[in-house]
């Protein structure tokens, strides 16, 4: 399917869902590559990312499904797709913030930290459009330095190039509920610079979240409260639950809620000293 062809696609559906209201028009994100500035050597960067790492709150969401071949695993992120900026008016350009013409961008997944015996995996779409069905890669969580890598460039790394991309049907697994924190960070690997080399530096490593099941992501006690952390999806309503035992003599009482789920991190703060024992968990309605 050429690249021209899967743009009209786009706008199609993009001129489709104006009619619909605004809770779906935020279904489906894109988190774009571009760079620091026009200036060659000018580090890679997400042009938007601040709205969507993982300093931001924002969560990457995955569903639980069987897989005939793999088992039970928490499957998806179609709602976020990783682009390059266009370059020129041909791809929609050119964007201030896009990296270079002679730009080829890809994003190196290096990082991994989620639940012990964690495992995070990328499924690449090779027609570009239609969602991916086989696995690429896997990361372990715990895993640092990793070379696997998503082309994010449509292009073949020619002088002049539009770094522009746009794939559409790549999909993210993990295999145990929790969160997933994923460090990508994006490097030009075209030679179109001085002396043959990159004509941007590589970005920073970015972090970005990932959402598998029903999470409390952390518990904070303070001298006179405690904070409780827990991924959301939209649309979805919360209590924080507590129970000073676990098990047969467990009795969880409702001690927060409910609050409306973002699609972001959130948390609650329950005053007054911690108590001496408490577990804690999440009720979804």
């Amino acid at each position: 399917m050429s690249r021209t062809f899967r743009r009209l696609i786009c706008l199609f559906f993009g001129t489709l869902f104006l009619g619909l209201p605004g809770s779906l028009l935020a279904q489906h994100r894109h988190i774009n590559a571009g760079a620091a500035s026009p200036s060659p050597g000018s580090p890679l960067q997400f042009a938007n990312g601040a709205l969507f790492n993982a300093d931001s709150g924002f969560l990457i969401h995955l569903n639980p499904l069987n897989h005939l071949v793999y088992g039970s695993i928490f499957f998806g992120g179609s709602d976020v797709t990783f682009t390059s900026l266009p370059a020129t008016l041909n791809n929609g350009g050119p964007d201030p913030s896009a990296a270079l013409p002679g730009t080829h961008v890809e994003m190196i997944f290096e990082s991994v930290q989620g639940p012990a015996g964690g495992a995070f995996s990328c499924w690449d779409s090779f027609d570009g459009f239609f969602d991916a069905t086989e696995i690429t890669f896997t990361v372990p969580s715990g895993s640092t330095g990793g070379t696997n890598r998503f082309i994010l460039s449509e292009n073949d790394g020619s002088p002049g190039v539009d770094p522009y991309g746009h794939i559409h049907g790549r999909k993210f697994s993990v295999n145990r509920p929790g969160i997933y924190t994923v460090g990508v960070r994006l490097v030009d690997t075209g030679n179109n610079g001085p002396g043959g080399t990159p004509l941007h530096a590589a970005s920073d490593l970015i972090f970005f979240n990932f959402v598998a099941g029903i999470v409390l992501a952390d518990v904070r006690l303070n001298s006179d409260s405690t904070v409780v952390r827990f991924g959301t999806d939209t649309g979805v309503n919360y209590w924080v639950e507590s129970s000073a035992e676990l098990g047969a003599k467990a009795s969880w009482r409702s001690v927060a809620g409910p609050i409306s789920g973002t699609g972001r991190l959130e948390s609650v703060t329950l005053p007054g000293a911690p108590a001496v024992r408490a577990f804690y968990r999440l009720r979804t309605e």
